[in-house]
C-alpha cells in the first residue's frame, strides 16, 4: 500500500515538472497574439510577417469591382471568399504577380485576440486591424 501511494506521489510530481518545464504553465495564446500584432509594421515583407505570426491557414484575394452609382463609375476593393493556402503558394502567386490588388489573412490566437493583416501586391504589410472575436459578441 505504501509503495502504491509513493508511486502516485511520484507520478503527480512528474506531471507537475512536465507542466512547468515543458512550458505549459506559461503558455498564453492571447499574449502571444498581442505580441505578434505589436511586432507587425507597415512595409514589412510577407515572409518576415509569417515568421512573426506563423503561416496563414487562409487568405482572401482583394478584387477590384467597378459599379455604376448615380451615373458615375465607382471602384471598390472587395475581398474574395477565404481560400486555404500555404506560405509557399502565396509566395509563388506574389512572384507571378497574380495578386494585383493584394490579399488579406486573419490570425486568431484566442477568443479575445484576433487581427487581419492586409498585404499589397508585392506582399508588403499595408495595415493591421483587430478582427471581431467571441469576446466582442459577449459584451
Amino acid at each position: 500500500m505504501k509503495a502504491f501511494i509513493a508511486l502516485l506521489v511520484l507520478i503527480g510530481l512528474g506531471w507537475v515538472v512536465l507542466y512547468y518545464a515543458g512550458g505549459y504553465g506559461s503558455f498564453d495564446p492571447s499574449e502571444q497574439g498581442r505580441q505578434a500584432r505589436a511586432a507587425l509594421r507597415p512595409g514589412m515583407p510577407f515572409g518576415q510577417a509569417c515568421d512573426i505570426t506563423g503561416d496563414p491557414k487562409y487568405y482572401r484575394i482583394i478584387n477590384r469591382k467597378v459599379r455604376r452609382i448615380n451615373g458615375q463609375e465607382v471602384a471598390m476593393m472587395v475581398p474574395a471568399p477565404p481560400v486555404k493556402c500555404t506560405r509557399d503558394r502565396i509566395s509563388q502567386r506574389l512572384a507571378e504577380g497574380s495578386l494585383p490588388y493584394g490579399f488579406t489573412s486573419t490570425f486568431t490566437y484566442s477568443t479575445t485576440v484576433a487581427f487581419t493583416v492586409t498585404y499589397d501586391d508585392t506582399g508588403a504589410v499595408k495595415k493591421v486591424v483587430d478582427a471581431v472575436t467571441m469576446a466582442d459578441w459577449m459584451e
